[in-house]
């Protein structure tokens, strides 16, 4: 999720940053290095055509270059600022009903792509040591075998990372009056409001200063003589208002009562109409001591 427009008067956490949700002075590398590379490959193409004896060059150029280029406009295009959504529903579990956050769906794009282009290069690869074979075989077996590395790497990557698309119904942080659980697409993580003792929030940023950082709440499981435990919510796992996300956790820690309504319809309104609080949230909210 990129920079958004709030849709609500809820304050943004203390400790995190605005920045940290895009902003359009990050666009303007990726953008200027897809601008740059974008070209070569509308050269490749053109080659590929208007060219026969060039075609399978052209086709290479476009193999080898042209994911980086898509690569560069699909990173500045997640930068762009955007109005987060509201964003919840209410999902039968075996629990019983749930206020459901969504999530975006783990995709196998980038690992199909990387299979793709691995795929295409070995069929380069392999039609010119065939082409070559009545002419200087060497020459074409030379090129195969430049082009089968990269390929092969590709091909694994790919089998690698590629994890079946779950379905819509099975990701997603589900809250009930009892439990949270998390998943995003690899198994949950499940927890229990009452072993919650504090939420955070926090700014981190993973080592790539090129881009913007991540906002994050944190759920602290446990005490000092138990010992701590955290579970991280980064806002670009969301697929709802962050800020709000953030301020329904601070508000049912505290109000232990009144997670009977999660689950139902007043839960929901609550959630859409950002109904936690109206005053600035500390950067660490304890759970109410009082019972």
């Amino acid at each position: 999720m990129g920079r958004y427009r709030s849709t609500s008067s809820l304050p943004l956490p203390a400790d995190w940053e605005r920045k940290a949700f895009g902003a359009y002075r990050y666009t303007v590398l990726p953008f200027a290095l897809a601008l740059s590379i974008w070209p070569l490959v509308l050269g490749g193409a053109w080659t590929a055509v208007t060219d026969p004896e060039s075609v399978w060059a052209g086709l290479l150029g476009l193999v080898l270059i042209g994911p980086l280029a898509a690569s560069f406009t699909g990173w500045g295009w997640s930068e762009l600022p955007r109005t987060a959504p509201v964003a919840a529903h209410i999902r039968a579990t075996d629990a019983g009903p749930a206020l459901v956050l969504p999530v975006p769906r783990p995709s196998s794009t980038g690992s199909l792509v990387s299979i793709a282009v691995g795929v295409a290069l070995l069929g380069a690869g392999l039609w010119q040591l065939i082409a070559s074979l009545n002419d200087d075989w060497s020459s074409g077996a030379a090129f195969f075998f430049l082009l089968s590395l990269p390929a092969l790497f590709a091909i694994l990557l790919g089998l690698g990372t590629y994890k079946p698309r779950k379905v819509i119904g099975n990701v997603g942080i589900v809250l009930t009056p009892q439990h949270i659980s998390i998943d995003y697409g690899n198994g949950p993580t499940n927890v229990a409001w009452q072993d919650i003792s504090a939420v955070g929030a926090r700014s981190r940023r993973e080592g790539f200063r090129f881009g913007s950082g991540t906002n994050v709440t944190t759920l602290v499981t446990g005490d000092a003589d138990t010992g701590y435990g955290t579970v991280d919510i980064g806002h670009k796992d969301l697929e709802t208002d962050p800020t709000r996300v953030y301020h329904l956790f601070v508000f049912y820690v505290r109000n232990p009562g009144l997670r009977s309504e999660l689950g139902t319809e007043n839960g929901l309104d609550r959630f859409r109409r950002g109904g936690y609080t109206a005053e600035q949230p500390p950067a660490f909210a304890d759970r109410d001591p009082r019972p």
